[in-house]
């Protein structure tokens, strides 16, 4: 029973960590700092620890040894100043590591996904005011990396929660709106790689529906190209509704000016990342190079890789991706419905985000999903266990 109990609050734990941002950002607003959101973390850790009576899994202790003997010898080979190194590596700490601690949580599928479903509906309440409200003092990127949990948990809930779908449907589409006016851009590309996840994982359609339905799609996408009604959609927002929103600003200026000028500078970035690797392809420059040459993250996890440890660190972690991968496949294999959608929201939160921004030492989702992953044999132990047991 105490078993049982504390996946349950496990499964909590989990929850609040990948909201957290979402649900502290109103206190984080009023007193102008992320510093709540930091101390809600080292809580969430020390409830963790108690509640899992401070067992820490073998694989979790090794990759702590290992990727800290690594910032060492980046720090040794590499000639790097404290000044790159140490920040990077104790934002690791405090954000990656215990993303990566409390994935290797002992949980059961069902409990997670109904956990993250409750607190999506909280993460939304938390959230909603914050583009009418002045004092909410939180930027559209936050703000849209904040809300797309609660979109995709809400499109769970829609398609699978026949006896509240107009209830479910009505969030989903708030949700959605709010993210795509208020939001970043990239909240989009997360919301795409997550339907094409499911779309490529999904036993309900047999090879040729699935044919159909990406032809039905590329004929959609084609008619709206053609007849430019994206175009006529930003148009209307930004002029008859007069939201003039950053992000609908920066969709207009795509539209008139293309993506490489509506880039953020991402173009200048990759130019730049791309002819640094190609001087040094094999091992790189070790880590926080882009930070020191060019004042800037990469924006994407291949190119941060490439740059930093070059195809060798590439190489190692296609590894760790492609067992990763098979435990994916594993899940979805299994029927652990709850575990695979909480799976897949993080995945593509995560690798939405590191393809167009941000860096993957710093990304808590990145090493949160990774941690999961590795842990899948230790769920599957106790799995049978528990059948065992009963």
């Amino acid at each position: 029973m105490f078993k049982i109990k504390r996946k349950k609050i496990n499964a909590y734990i989990m929850a609040l960590y990948v909201f957290q941002f979402g649900l502290i950002q109103p206190i984080a607003s009023i007193v102008n700092s992320q510093w709540p959101i930091a101390a809600f973390t080292i809580l969430l850790t020390f409830i963790m620890l108690i509640s899992n009576s401070f067992k820490i899994k073998n694989y979790v202790l090794i990759s702590f040894v290992v990727v800290s003997v690594y910032f060492l010898l980046n720090a040794l080979i590499f000639n790097k100043s404290t000044f790159i190194i140490l920040p990077i590596y104790a934002v690791f700490i405090l954000k990656s590591f215990s993303a990566f601690l409390i994935g290797s949580l002992d949980i059961e599928g069902e409990d997670v996904y109904n956990a993250f479903l409750k607190i999506s509906i909280l993460n939304f309440i938390a959230i909603f005011f914050s583009p009418f409200v002045s004092f909410f003092n939180m930027e559209y990127m936050r703000f849209g990396y904040a809300m797309i949990p609660s979109v995709l948990m809400f499109f769970y809930a829609t398609i699978s929660k026949k006896n509240m779908f107009l209830l479910w449907f009505f969030l989903l589409v708030i949700s959605f709106i709010l993210t795509f006016i208020y939001g970043a851009r990239g909240s989009l590309v997360i919301i795409l790689l997550f339907l094409l996840v499911l779309f490529y994982f999904t036993k309900r359609l047999q090879v040729i529906k699935k044919f159909s339905l990406l032809s039905f799609t590329s004929l959609i996408l084609f008619l709206i190209v053609k007849f430019n009604l994206f175009t006529k959609l930003i148009d209307y927002i930004y002029y008859e509704l007069g939201v003039q929103s950053y992000t609908i600003l920066k969709f207009n200026r795509m539209i008139n000016s293309g993506i490489v000028d509506s880039s953020s500078g991402r173009d200048v970035i990759y130019k730049s990342l791309f002819s640094e690797i190609l001087q040094n392809p094999i091992i790189g420059y070790g880590i926080g190079y882009s930070q020191l040459k060019l004042d800037f993250y990469a924006h994407n996890i291949f190119l941060q890789i490439l740059i930093e440890a070059g195809v060798i660190g590439l190489i190692f972690w296609s590894f760790i991706w492609f067992y990763s991968f098979l435990n994916f496949r594993e899940i979805n294999n299994l029927n652990e419905i709850g575990l695979f959608r909480v799976v897949t929201l993080i995945f593509s939160i995560a690798i939405g985000r590191l393809l167009l921004s941000s860096d993957m030492w710093v990304r808590p989702e990145y090493w949160f999903v990774l941690s999961i992953l590795i842990n899948f044999k230790y769920y599957k132990i106790n799995k049978v266990e528990n059948n065992q047991n009963y």
